[in-house]
This record gives C-alpha cells, sequence and structure tokens, in this order.
C-alpha cells in the first residue's frame, strides 16, 4: 500500500511539474532572486591551503549580484549575507521566501575529503577537480551523499538544531515524498538553470564540468521556488584552490553564472535577446603565476618546506661565509600526476608497463604515481595529454622542487625569476 501510495503521488509531481515547464512563459517572469554565500562567520566551510570557502563564496556571491543590478535592472537581488556572518540553513531559505524569490542561487566551494574512522583524520584526494550544480532531490549515490552532508554539517552550528529540523532525513526516500510534491513543481526549472550553469562553466569559463546532480541539501529543503546549490570547484585540488582564490577567477564564476541566468530568465520570459557585452563575449580566464607577497626567496622556500633549514651565522662570529646552495638543489621539474592508491604499488607492476620513467610520493596517506621528469612544463603538458588519450582521464602537470611536491604557479614563477 505504501508503494501504491508513493507511486500515485510521485505521478502526481511530474504532472504537476509537467505543467510547470520553462517553455510556459509566466505573467510576471523574474522580479527578485536571492543570492546565497554558504557558510560565514563561525562556518568556514571546507578550505585548501590557503583559502576559506566562507570567503570565495561570499566574493563570487557579490559579484555575480553586481552583474544581474548592472545588466538586469528590473531584477531585485537580496542577499542572505554580504559579510563575514554565520546565518542558520533554514533563515537563509525564509529570507528566499519571505522576499517572494523567483530564483535561489547557493553559492559553495567543494572538498575531496573523507574521514578515516581508525585515525580521525580526513583523507583527500587532491586528483579531483570540476565544477558541480546541484537541484534537491533522493539521489543516493554515495558521491551525492557526500556533498550534501558535508554541507548540512552547517546546522551542527546552531541552537536547537535537532527541533528546528525535526523530520527532515536524506537517507529516506519517504521522508522526502511529500515534500517531493511541492518541489516538483518547480524542479524543471531548476534543471534548466542548473543546465545552463554548467555549460557556461565549461564554455566560457573554461572549467571541467561535473554535470547537474541531485541530493538532499537543508539549505534548499525549505524553498518554495526553483532553487540551485553551485559546488564553484574543489579547495583541496590546488589549481582550482588558486584559481577560486584569485580575483579574476571568482568574477570569471560570476560573470559565467550570471550568463546562465540572463540566458534562463530570457527563455522563461519568452525573449529573444542578442546581447553584445563585456558578459556575452567573456573568453576563459588562464590564471597568470600566482605572485606571493613575500618574495624573499629563503623565506618562500622555509614556508613552503619546512624541513629546509637555514645557514643561519652563529651570534659569536663576525662573518660567516654562507654555503651556496648548488644549483640542482634549486632545480624544479614538472611531471604528471596519473594515478592515485591507498596502497603502495610496485614501479615494477604490470599495470605501468609502456609508461616510461614511473615515480611515487606520498600524499594525505595516499600513494601517488608520476610519468616523466621535465624541465619545462609544456614538455610536461604533451605526455599528459598521451596518458589522457590511454585513459588516465584525470592526469595533470604537478611541480617538484628538491624532490618535494610545490605549487604549480610556485614553480612557474621560479623558473620564470
Amino acid at each position: 500500500m505504501k508503494t501504491f501510495i508513493k507511486i500515485a503521488l510521485l505521478s502526481a509531481a511530474v504532472f504537476l511539474s509537467a505543467s510547470f515547464s520553462t517553455k510556459t512563459k509566466p505573467p510576471f517572469g523574474i522580479k527578485t532572486v536571492v543570492i546565497d554565500a554558504g557558510h560565514g562567520g563561525k562556518d568556514p566551510g571546507c578550505h585548501g591551503s590557503e583559502f576559506k570557502e566562507k570567503d570565495i563564496a561570499l566574493a563570487i556571491a557579490l559579484k555575480l549580484g553586481a552583474y544581474i543590478e548592472k545588466y538586469c535592472k528590473d531584477v531585485k537581488v537580496v542577499y542572505t549575507r554580504k559579510t563575514d556572518v554565520f546565518v542558520e540553513l533554514n533563515e537563509r531559505a525564509n529570507i528566499a521566501n519571505k522576499n517572494k524569490a523567483d530564483l535561489f542561487i547557493c553559492i559553495h566551494c567543494n572538498s575531496a575529503c573523507k574521514r578515516d574512522k581508525k585515525t580521525k583524520k580526513d583523507i583527500c584526494n587532491d586528483e579531483v577537480y570540476g565544477a558541480e550544480t546541484y537541484v534537491m532531490g533522493t539521489n543516493k549515490l554515495d558521491a551525492n551523499l557526500s556533498v550534501a552532508q558535508r554541507e548540512n554539517a552547517a546546522i551542527l552550528y546552531e541552537d536547537d538544531y535537532k527541533k528546528k529540523y525535526e523530520g527532515f532525513d536524506p537517507d529516506s526516500d519517504e521522508g522526502f515524498v511529500f515534500d517531493n510534491i511541492l518541489q516538483s513543481v518547480t524542479i524543471n526549472n531548476s534543471l534548466s538553470f542548473a543546465a545552463r550553469v554548467q555549460k557556461n562553466f565549461k564554455e566560457k569559463a573554461g572549467r571541467a564540468d561535473k554535470g547537474v546532480k541531485q541530493a538532499g541539501f537543508l539549505v534548499l529543503w525549505k524553498t518554495s521556488m526553483p532553487s540551485v546549490l553551485i559546488e564553484t570547484g574543489f579547495l583541496t585540488n590546488e589549481h582550482e584552490h588558486d584559481y577560486l582564490g584569485d580575483e579574476k577567477g571568482q568574477d570569471n564564476m560570476a560573470a559565467a553564472i550570471f550568463r546562465a541566468f540572463r540566458q534562463y530568465k530570457d527563455d522563461l520570459e519568452g525573449r529573444q535577446v542578442k546581447y553584445d557585452d563585456e558578459i556575452e563575449n567573456m573568453k576563459p580566464y588562464v590564471m597568470a603565476p600566482k605572485v606571493k607577497k613575500d618574495s624573499t626567496k629563503t623565506v618562500e622556500s622555509d614556508k613552503g618546506n619546512p624541513e629546509i633549514k637555514k645557514n643561519e651565522p652563529k651570534k659569536d662570529s663576525v662573518t660567516v661565509k654562507k654555503e651556496e646552495p648548488k644549483k640542482d638543489t634549486l632545480s624544479v621539474v614538472f611531471k604528471v600526476q596519473f594515478l592515485s592508491s591507498d596502497k603502495q604499488i610496485p614501479l615494477t607492476d604490470e599495470k605501468f608497463k609502456g609508461i616510461e620513467n614511473v615515480s611515487e610520493y606520498k600524499m594525505f596517506a595516499q600513494y601517488k604515481y608520476c610519468a616523466g621528469e621535465f624541465k619545462e612544463p609544456s614538455a610536461a603538458t604533451k605526455l599528459q595529454d598521451v596518458l589522457r588519450s590511454k585513459g588516465y582521464k584525470d592526469a595533470f602537470v604537478v611541480a617538484f622542487k628538491d624532490g618535494k611536491r610545490i605549487s604549480y604557479n610556485d614553480a612557474i614563477k621560479m623558473i620564470n625569476e
């Protein structure tokens, strides 16, 4: 009987959803959009080596809002936060509902870390990268659930969270079925906007497209309008970490989301407009080598490599002749990382057959395997393309100095000095 009721309810939901498709022109269109910068205040979200999710999300949210206010003057922009403050998840939805928003855009950054039950430490995969956009749903894929659970963990910063969110169970299909009837009338529009976001990330921002997905996000649960949660990239991946931490990278992401918004708005309102402005003609931002504030070589090398010891003079001596470092210790090499494993693999293993100069290093409790060793990054890029053609789709270029992994951008800066 339960199954019959569920099927009947979902069938009704599908019927309602079809009657509210994006092709139906509404009488008033998009008047209000609510932009939600994830986390904030005492809740930092995830983080990389330098940047926090709450700061990047806020920067992109403010830039997105500025684009809408500049180019869509008929749209009211409401922010759930404009500063580094903590806003409860249910309050974010309340802000959208109270303002009768026509679209809710939630902005986040991603992380590829999992808690090891034995060691109680996070094990992170620095190879995972790409942008993805979520809509509310009951998809039980482990990857989708882990993202939702991480973002939903923000409620732990709230008082009386068990009472506030009583009945919310992202692992239960039956817990969602009634709420999904209400959500279903907006699901088509949510999916339509999400698809446009991903397309613009790929075509206009040059980001890797991880697709549109569904998961049980608390922040989307109680919104009564089309809603999406955008994971702009992985802060556990050094390339995306540096890109999202760069102001121009943030601007590129905000512009891509705005293009999706304008396309969605025009389609929903039945308009066909040709634009010729900076946003329509935007090109992917290619990040220049990152320049650190402190350009002193010895300080930078010590920060990145605590094992390197300075040749400091003794306090008693008048003059001390410093040892000149050998040229080899200053060399930077580029390799192509193509495989990661929880267990160590012998370099003579059959799976490395046909791959020249395989090497291994360990990071985040995982063994990483690289191929080649080049002075020029362009040579490593060529090998990267070869390895990808052989099936290693996630192969990417990494840099080493004195046998230790360093940031790719730092390596480029070093060889250009």
